[in-house]
């Protein structure tokens, strides 16, 4: 005989997100899906000052707008 028993699995569910370049919140949309933003994750490896870090940053549609105008790539 097989018994079973339901157990509530707890899942990591993204709260809000914040921009790391403004500190401005990122808001869900009428959908509840958050309005679109730029994730950037880079594992630094060997040959090079950052061996071993990892940089994350989340960053709002108009910072990435920003950016890109910083280092000269049109929007």
């Amino acid at each position: 005989m097989i018994k079973t028993k339901f157990e509530t699995e707890k899942i990591p569910v993204i709260d809000c997100v914040i921009c790391d370049a403004c500190g401005k919140k990122i808001e869900k949309n009428k959908y509840n899906e958050f309005d679109d933003f730029f994730h950037i994750e880079k594992d630094w490896g060997y040959h090079s000052d950052k061996d071993g870090r990892n940089d994350s940053f989340d960053i709002c549609s108009e910072c990435y707008d920003k950016m890109l105008e910083s280092i000269g790539i049109d929007a």
